[in-house]
């Protein structure tokens, strides 16, 4: 009898755990346009070390078409123009386009806003 009820123990123990880490979510990370545009300035003016650089366009943006492009975008630019030397990460040319990827992003967000 006693080791029934260990076993019946033990199976529903372990069953309630493997159902809890069934349906544990994951956690998620969530840039919106205006932290990316932050990151994007702290790039351009060199106060953005490497880590802050792979945090910025490390995370795909599911959440958000267009920031997904422009993420896509800086990574095209990084593959040219990176050079990973503080305090400026990318060429003169890289920060040129790093800045037209910015002005675009700003664009769209205040043509997001008349449209509202």
């Amino acid at each position: 009898m006693t080791v029934v009820l260990t076993l019946l123990i033990s199976f529903v123990t372990f069953a309630l755990i493997f159902w809890g880490l069934m349906h544990m979510r994951t956690p998620r990370f969530r840039m919106e346009r205006e932290q990316f545009v932050r990151g994007l300035e702290d790039v351009i003016t060199g106060q953005a070390d490497d880590n802050e650089w792979r945090v910025l366009t490390g995370y795909p943006m599911r959440h958000d078409p267009e920031l997904e492009a422009l993420r896509l975008q800086c990574l095209e630019i990084e593959e040219e123009e990176y050079t990973g030397q503080m305090p400026y990460l990318f060429t003169e040319a890289g920060l040129d386009r790093l800045r037209d990827v910015r002005e675009q992003l700003l664009t769209d967000e205040s043509e997001n806003n008349l449209k509202k």
